[in-house]
C-alpha cells in the first residue's frame, strides 16, 4: 500500500486535534501552508513530539536533515516529506 502525504496529514491532525482546538482551529479546515509552530499549535518540543509520534506511528526512523527546517513546522511539506520517506524506506 502506498503512503500518501494526506495519510500523514490526516495523523498529524488527529496527533494535534487538541492544541489545534485550543488554538481555535478546526482540524477539517486547516491549510497545508499553516505552520503549525507560528499558529502556536506547537512549540520546540512539540515539534520532536511529533516527530518521535511519526516515526512511532509508521515504524520508521526519518532523516529530517534533508528537509528545509521551515518548511519541518508547516503541515503540507511535513506531510508531503514524511510520505516521501516513509515510502523510501519501506522500499516503494
Amino acid at each position: 500500500m502506498t503512503l500518501q502525504s494526506s495519510d500523514v496529514r490526516d495523523y498529524v491532525l488527529l496527533s494535534l486535534a487538541e492544541p489545534l482546538a485550543d488554538s481555535g482551529l478546526d482540524p477539517a479546515a486547516v491549510p497545508d501552508d499553516l505552520d503549525l509552530l507560528d499558529a502556536g499549535v506547537i512549540d520546540s518540543f512539540g515539534i520532536l513530539e511529533l516527530i518521535a509520534g511519526v516515526e512511532e506511528h509508521f515504524g520508521v526512523e526519518i532523516d529530517f536533515d534533508e528537509l528545509d527546517p521551515e518548511g519541518l513546522t508547516v503541515l503540507g511539506t511535513f506531510a508531503s516529506f514524511v510520505a516521501i520517506e516513509v515510502q523510501a524506506a519501506r522500499g516503494g
